[in-house]
């Protein structure tokens, strides 16, 4: 991975100016008239590099502002304070060579056309960003076939299903190998094996092109199998960014204990929580029969005896944390991982 920055945002703020609508008949007329307008803050300081090279995965809540930063950084809409670049060069004034070096892919809006097959698009494609003849039928024809829809290509992009649609469009990002690729939930409302082919494209021309990529979802098995990096984002502002490897090392070290109890025995009360704090234990989840539980992996052996003791119980599964309840905690919190939220991706 060089060490060219190709994504910078300096202390970066977008906000957005809208009018507040009034209620009632007489709020009807007056919106015409006299509107009250108010500032919405989408993005806020935000600080980030991203390199030649990187697999970066960018997360957050409904309105965190994931969608705002990707439009800032590829150009689309210019920020409101601060600095947004891409190339070296200011994102809202990018030159034609810019452009042909991005590629932007947004889960729910297609950039090829609907009532084409999808090669015919990828010919208009190869004509806008001049790629020899050769080269393209090469590039095609490799992609179709890792991607699964050689068969597929002589279709109109209106007859395809969600899946297939969504491996050509990024069939069609991909086409004149471009140097930075922005993909705003590619796999959402794709089916498991959609997800786990396009997955492992993205993957393979991150490593063999060398290909710089910024992925947002809401789907965490997007990012833990894809992205080295993590960027989380809350109400705007940068609340977590670093190195992946170590956030999951952070969560591994627990482990989820699910427990089925039998119909005779007593429930969770919170009377028994202080048998359970000597052990770093912490009670996730209750339901009338099921009880999941955060133990430090450490001390497992030593949990499941207590666990027995206090309950009657018909079955019990021991997994890894999952990651996606630690950054569940983050949002809730809005305080990042004290040892992992030094503002500097790690190596």
């Amino acid at each position: 991975m060089s060490n060219e920055v190709l994504i910078r945002m300096a202390d970066a703020g977008k906000t957005f100016r809208v009018w507040r609508r009034k209620e009632g008949f007489k709020g009807f007329f007056a919106n015409f008239v006299a509107r009250e307008w108010t500032q919405v803050t989408a993005l806020a300081n935000v600080n980030l590099e991203i390199r030649r090279g990187e697999f970066v995965g960018l997360i957050g809540a409904n309105g965190a502002g994931k969608t705002t930063l990707i439009k800032c950084v590829s150009g689309i809409t210019p920020v409101s304070s601060g600095s947004a670049t891409l190339f070296g060069v200011d994102s809202f004034a990018l030159g034609d060579g810019e452009k042909r070096r991005l590629a932007l892919v947004m889960g729910q809006r297609s950039q090829l056309w609907w009532d084409l097959p999808a090669i015919d698009s990828f010919r208009l494609l190869r004509e806008i960003y001049s790629i020899p003849r050769d080269v393209f039928e090469r590039r095609v024809e490799e992609a179709a076939k890792r991607l699964v829809v050689t068969e597929k290509l002589q279709r109109q992009l209106r007859q395809l299903s969600l899946g297939e649609r969504m491996k050509m469009e990024i069939i069609g990002a991909f086409l004149h190998e471009p140097d930075v690729v922005f993909l705003d939930e590619p796999t959402i409302g794709l089916d498991l094996v959609s997800r786990e082919t396009i997955r492992r494209y993205l993957v393979e021309l991150n490593r063999e092109r060398g290909a710089t990529i910024v992925l947002t979802s809401h789907d965490m098995e997007d990012i833990e199998e894809t992205c080295r990096r993590l960027v989380i984002l809350r109400q705007g502002r940068v609340l977590f960014d670093g190195d992946l490897v170590g956030l999951k090392a952070r969560v591994y070290d627990r482990r989820s204990i699910e427990v089925h109890l039998e119909p005779s025995s007593r429930t969770w009360d919170e009377s028994l929580a202080p048998r359970l704090a000597p052990l770093g234990a912490t009670l996730e989840r209750s339901a009338p029969l099921t009880l999941l539980f955060s133990v430090p992996a450490a001390n497992v052996q030593t949990f499941v005896p207590l666990l027995f003791e206090l309950f009657q119980i018909r079955d019990l599964a021991i997994e890894r944390h999952p990651l996606e309840l630690l950054i569940r905690q983050i949002f809730q919190s809005g305080q990042a991982p004290a040892q992992l939220s030094s503002g500097e991706p790690k190596a």
